[in-house]
């Protein structure tokens, strides 16, 4: 298949409304310039999903999700990226044309991965056989009725059995030499090293397939039956799974279309199909792992209020407290997270099963909040009665204090700290352990005018608010979603935004501003936080002189959430044109000071300098100092 040119994507959505495009879908509801609704992609009662027709941009305030007419397809409708294009060029009334042929490696990639999901899809279909006709399945099909799974809910979720044997799936599935190796890497087969036989992974187990958002299986979960050891077994890491950022039963959640604005977090499949079966749809499993924060920012993108259930014996403490860790950083304002530890000897599935859904909710209710397990968790053998004990707490705590991404969560755990330790919260800031700090800049020869991260004059910041009909229409505050700084990938980040931060948000909404007044040179060997993002938007920008067609092209690149919150703060109203000039302007004249002191540091450092170049580049450097204080008109 040839590749689609990039230049007809472009002029594709700009011929495409999408706010009519996405109200034929989800019925919109104009608010001010913008329109909004219920989120499609997660459970809300009230609407958080925006959608700014000047920008031909979708953005959901709840979970995040963002992007073009393109995208909107590929998440609602779950088709791929030509399939989205195609569709929109039908409805457009225009032909798709095709480029350059994919190349031997594009279509060795593609076709390699469509081969493990072809033949990750044919056993699963085996399997689903084999718990209807092999010879041995009747000890899982009593096993499965002893659980109280119906033949509806266990086909719902595709629930199969793996015979005793070591060649089952590969004389079911007739594997030739290749498809050995295929099966090996999709985690179907196991090697030994010392006499290279191959046999089946699952054997003697009954079979969940694992399936990802698209609703293609990527893996298999095995449970044993009898003693046999261990009691679960998981596919391996493979290129089409990745056990740590994937859940199990989410997609079948999402297909039950229940509008529950919580979602349940278990430890096994079985948890999650039998909570299913009694009326409990809302329920998700980790597959072998403990929680992470791939686990946590997917929960949070689906609904507001997570339940972790757990036992109550010191392992689950443990893997409570392991995601808690996970959590805090994912944690956002308006969202929740539960902690419900289960009575001994109960688990989801029993305690559902003997008592009904409502006993599981009454549980939900009395379950400890985040803030409260995580004090009680680090008080734990503490007298808070003391000088001594609260002294403890207050440094147990402190290093927790700043990891929630909401700033409203972390005024808030700052206040409860506050009570407990009897600390007013200004002695609470001074105690604060300081900030890990990135390895020294290069030691500059006179200070420069402006700190690159503080660089933006109040004028050019968020002296602009946007109206107030932009934000749902909700009881928060829409102010904490709208200033809130981007985050680092790794964990969240305080303070204003970077220079180069702001100024990607200057160019997309004034992309020519770099053809006008390009980059200078060298700017990409600067030691600057998020230099490498506006060096490639800068270059889109090149490309796509339209806003629109500037947020179309920035959905390809992969900077994680530093871009999405980046789009999120895109959709305030624009700055004037003029503002905008001048405040690039002044960018640039900073930058080019930074990257002559860097030169002028490299110089000094490599030995004696070159005499000339020396002077030469103190003479530069005095110029561009003195530029950079100058006005712009």
């Amino acid at each position: 298949m040839a590749r689609i040119p990039e230049n007809f994507i472009q002029d594709l959505l700009a011929r495409t409304d999408l706010v009519e495009l996405i109200d034929s879908r989800v019925p919109l509801k104009k608010t001010g310039r913008n329109y909004s609704a219920c989120c499609p992609f997660h459970q809300e009662k009230t609407p958080s999903f925006t959608v700014a027709p000047d920008k031909q941009f979708y953005y959901c305030f709840g979970c995040g999700a963002s992007g073009n007419a393109v995208g909107f397809l590929m998440e609602y409708e779950h088709q791929s990226f030509p399939e989205a294009v195609k569709q929109l060029a039908s409805r457009a009334g225009m032909e798709v044309p095709e480029s350059r042929p994919e190349t031997p490696a594009d279509r060795q990639k593609k076709d390699r991965l469509q081969s493990l999901y072809d033949l990750l899809s044919r056993a699963e279909k085996f399997y689903c056989q084999q718990l209807r006709q092999a010879p041995e399945r009747q000890k899982a099909v009593t096993y499965l009725k002893g659980r109280g799974l119906s033949g509806e809910i266990a086909k719902r979720f595709g629930v199969g059995f793996a015979p005793p044997g070591y060649d089952n799936l590969i004389t079911g599935l007739s594997l030739t030499e290749a498809g050995l190796e295929q099966a090996l890497t999709a985690g179907l087969l196991v090697r030994r090293e010392d006499t290279g036989r191959t046999y089946d992974k699952f054997r003697d187990r009954i079979i969940f397939p694992i399936r990802d958002t698209r609703g293609r299986t990527i893996g298999f979960g095995g449970r044993v039956l009898g003693d046999g050891k261990p009691k679960y077994l998981n596919s391996p890491e493979t290129p089409v799974f990745h056990k740590g950022q994937e859940l199990y039963g989410l997609w079948e959640w999402r297909q039950s279309r229940d509008r529950s604005d919580r979602l349940y977090v278990v430890e096994g499949y079985m948890d999650v199909i039998a909570l299913a079966q009694h009326g409990v749809p809302n329920v998700v499993a980790t597959l072998g792992t403990a929680t992470t924060e791939d686990h946590a920012r997917k929960l949070f993108r689906q609904v507001n209020e997570v339940v972790l259930c757990f036992d109550g014996d010191q392992a689950g403490v443990r893997a409570a407290w392991r995601a808690l860790e996970s959590l805090l950083p994912a944690l956002d304002d308006g969202k929740q997270v539960r902690f419900l530890f289960l009575p001994d000897g109960e688990d989801p599935d029993t305690l559902v099963r003997q008592q009904g859904p409502e006993a599981l909710r009454a549980l939900t209710e009395k379950a400890d909040a985040l803030s409260t397990y995580l004090f009680r968790h680090l008080s734990d053998g503490l007298d808070l009665s003391t000088v001594d004990g609260r002294a403890r707490l207050a440094r147990l705590a402190l290093p927790y204090l700043d990891k929630p991404a909401g700033p409203v969560y972390r005024a808030l755990l700052t206040q409860e700290l506050s009570q407990l330790t009897r600390l007013d919260k200004e002695s609470l800031a001074q105690l604060k352990p300081a900030p890990r700090t990135e390895p020294a800049p290069a030691p500059r020869a006179e200070p420069a005018p402006h700190s690159h991260d503080q660089f933006m004059p109040e004028e050019y910041g968020d002296a602009m608010p946007p109206p107030d009909d932009f934000y749902p229409a909700d009881n928060s505050d829409p102010a904490d979603s709208y200033s809130r700084p981007p985050r680092h990938p790794g964990g969240s980040r305080k303070g204003p935004m970077t220079l180069s931060e702001r100024l990607v948000l200057v160019l997309l909404d004034y992309p020519d501003l770099v053809s006008e007044h390009p980059l200078p040179d060298g700017v990409e060997r600067l030691p600057m936080p998020h230099i490498d993002l506006l060096i490639q938007v800068a270059g889109l920008c090149r490309q796509n002189h339209s806003p629109a067609a500037l947020l179309g092209a920035l959905m390809a690149l992969e900077q994680g959430e530093t871009l999405s919150r980046l789009l999120k703060a895109s959709l305030k109203p624009p700055m004037q044109k003029e503002m905008a000039t001048r405040l690039w302007q002044d960018a640039l004249s900073q930058l080019e000071v930074t990257r002559l002191e860097a030169a002028l540091y490299e110089m000094e450092q490599a030995g004696i300098p070159d005499t000339a170049q020396w002077q030469e580049l103190h003479r530069a450097l005095a110029e561009a100092r003195q530029h950079a204080r100058q006005p712009f008109n």
